[in-house]
């Protein structure tokens, strides 16, 4: 899961309201419990660049409105989150190889 600092990101008065009521930090520890109850490992990973770098580790700059991710080096073309959650995936498989 990502580290977010959800501390940090309630100083932004436009955001602070929607990141408290999405309980972020709540799910979070919701998730940690749940991984702790099932015996099973809790990894957070830096958040950074995961939404600007491509599986092949180019950066692909781009804005948050742009929803697909197009990877000029590799040619990769996928939805930006999934390859978001894959970056995220592989950054915590990393931490305990």
């Amino acid at each position: 899961m990502e580290d977010l600092k959800v501390h940090n990101m309630v100083r932004n008065r436009r955001l602070a309201k929607s990141i408290h009521d999405a309980g972020w930090g709540q799910f979070r520890n919701y998730i940690r419990y749940k991984c702790e109850r099932q015996g099973k490992q809790f990894i957070l990973v830096d958040p950074k660049g995961t939404s600007q770098t491509c599986l092949c580790g180019e950066p692909v700059l781009k804005d948050l409105s742009v929803r697909v991710h197009e990877c000029l080096a590799c040619g990769l073309v996928m939805n930006r989150d999934l390859v978001s959650s894959k970056l995220i995936l592989a950054r915590g498989l990393s931490k305990i190889a």
